[in-house]
């Protein structure tokens, strides 16, 4: 990124730190673009330059290179596309920032809607110093990552709602059938269907959908194998998975959806962005209501990333239930035994989770060997996700030789542990 693309933006930041003098402003759609050229020399008296209500996305580059000024800025509303027309301004040059929608819902606005309108109003916004701060964009790698993330996702929810749909059919036919999404395997299923003779229409209706189901889990066994391909290769992603209860998919997916840590100051910052944060309105009977629903506290506000949210719920309940020797586990187990619901420990235990994840993100060293060998018994179950094979092809001998390879990149700075210490510490 050249010094022009460079100025105005502090690195890791997404706060507007300087103005430039012409200012465009772009409503975006799949084919068209709104763009609105402008010189915002005098704040309070701004100059329409030009102005092309429809332009073509395949023409951008001609149209910028031939009408825009190279120490422009283009303010961008937050759509589908946002951040592949940033991407295609920093590629030919040209500095290119995504702001949300709602930075120009209480501007006042023509009746109709006019997508030449919003343009002009995006690029008078920035130009009266009204938009304080820029939508953060992921770097192209971490853009791909994010597409297999919601493939994922998407897989895992098909897979469930057809096997949802091959039980309900059984249960409305008086068939006793038991399926559990994502471990019982389509061979499973068709014996099963055999044994209880189902004929007819609905034995037809039934194998469509284990066909259905069959395909979603091999796409599903695809993902993750990709994904833990990517987690090997990213030394971040393997050094998430030194937390409790965070395995290779958490550990992907929080790197995937966050990339920089430099971007939350805090890390009750990035734990409000991951879905962890408390209710800040207290009007009316808000309080009550939280209180009959089984605590003293506040609600957590519903807003963040719920696939985050969803993931560290998981690990703290992984931790509470099968991690009972370490502090973190008797920490939320204290909680329960207080009187806390069994699940809103879980949320605090992911909430600490997820505020660990932000010092391992942002590189602070691991303050000692503690969970090593926990972390060596993960690891060697991780090499069976991807097989002897695969890890050999990787530069992996044998489960031992990657669980000690990935703990050197973690705990190696620290001096080793005394083994007369560790004796002792044993009798």
């Amino acid at each position: 990124m050249n010094e022009q693309m460079q100025e105005g933006r502090k690195p890791g930041s997404t706060k507007a730190t300087s103005r430039t003098k012409h200012v465009v402003g772009m409503d975006a759609h799949s084919r068209k673009l709104a763009i609105s050229i402008w010189d915002g020399t005098d704040p309070w008296n701004p100059t329409k330059l030009k102005e092309n209500p429809r332009c073509d996305i395949r023409q951008l580059r001609q149209y910028y290179e031939e009408n825009v000024p190279l120490d422009s800025i283009t303010i961008i509303e937050a759509s589908t596309n946002s951040a592949l027309l940033k991407a295609m301004l920093d590629e030919i040059g040209f500095r290119a920032e995504v702001v949300r929608s709602d930075v120009i819902a209480d501007k006042q606005r023509k009746r109709k809607v006019c997508d030449i309108n919003d343009a002009r109003t995006l690029a008078n916004a920035y130009i009266h110093g009204d938009i304080k701060e820029f939508v953060w964009t992921p770097s192209p790698e971490y853009a791909e990552y994010r597409d297999i993330l919601f493939a994922y996702r998407d897989a895992v929810k098909e897979t469930t709602r057809t096997s949802n749909r091959i039980w309900s059919i059984c249960c409305r036919c008086g068939f006793d059938f038991d399926i559990k999404a994502g471990e019982t395997k389509a061979a499973s299923i068709r014996e099963m269907i055999k044994e209880l003779d189902i004929g007819g229409f609905i034995k037809e209706r039934l194998e469509m959908l284990v066909r259905d189901y069959e395909h979603f889990l091999e796409r599903r066994d695809e993902l993750e194998r990709l994904i833990a391909e990517a987690v090997v290769r990213s030394r971040e992603m393997t050094a998430l998975m030194q937390l409790p209860g965070v395995y290779f998919l958490a550990a992907f997916a929080t790197q995937t959806v966050v990339e920089d840590a430099r971007r939350f100051g805090t890390a009750s910052k990035l734990a409000a962005y991951g879905g962890f944060a408390m209710i800040g309105n207290t009007s009316g009977e808000e309080e009550e209501k939280s209180r009959s629903k089984g605590g003293t506290g506040k609600p957590l506000d519903g807003e963040g990333r719920r696939d985050l949210k969803t993931l560290y719920c998981e690990a703290g309940h992984t931790v509470l239930n099968s991690c009972k020797g370490m502090k973190l586990s008797k920490w939320g187990m204290r909680l329960v035994f207080r009187g806390k619901h069994k699940n809103k420990a879980a949320c605090a235990v992911g909430r600490k989770l997820l505020t660990y994840a932000w010092h391992i993100m942002r590189g602070d060293p691991t303050p000692n060997r503690e969970d090593e060998a926990f972390f060596k018994r993960k690891m060697k179950r991780f090499f069976s996700v991807l097989g002897a094979k695969r890890m050999k092809e990787l530069g992996y001998a044998s489960a031992r030789d990657f669980a000690e390879k990935q703990a050197e990149n973690i705990y190696g700075h620290l001096p080793k542990a005394d083994p007369t210490q560790m004796q002792a510490s044993e009798k």
